[in-house]
């Protein structure tokens, strides 16, 4: 389903590109920046989080539900998100850079912290989720 969801968004891609004046280049631009995200998303993101992020942040004394691993690993999620999700738009439309976005936590858990990734966001959105599916 994975490689599914990857033409699906480069189609979408393609078809929002031509409302307007047809501009064959952002679509290609956004097809080299899917690439370049996924191999980010593989090589760069779990060293640069797990290696260099995450160990250089100052411990927090006390039984705290919220960690401050677990702000940091956030803040860097909503970042990414934001920052792939408004390159995506100048090139075509934001979904494609919401997904990489996602996809760049894929191998950020280590092999003792399996979900934790996941769980840090869950825990983090659920309020604000509840509401959005209120509106929808």
């Amino acid at each position: 389903a994975f490689v599914d969801d990857i033409l699906s968004l480069v189609l979408f891609n393609f078809v929002f590109s031509l409302r307007g004046e047809f501009d064959a280049i952002k679509p290609i631009i956004g097809v080299v920046f899917m690439g370049l995200a996924m191999v980010m998303a593989a090589k760069f993101w779990p060293r640069m989080i797990n290696g260099v992020l995450l160990p250089r942040l100052p411990r927090r004394g006390g039984d705290l539900k919220v960690t401050s691993e677990d702000e940091a690993l956030f803040f860097v999620m909503m970042a990414l998100l934001i920052g792939y999700a408004s390159i995506t738009h100048v090139l075509g439309t934001h979904l494609l850079g919401c997904f990489f976005a996602g996809v760049s936590f894929a191998s950020i858990d280590s092999a003792s912290r399996r979900g934790h990734t996941h769980h840090v966001w869950v825990r983090q959105t659920k309020k604000l989720t509840s509401w959005m599916i209120r509106i929808f």
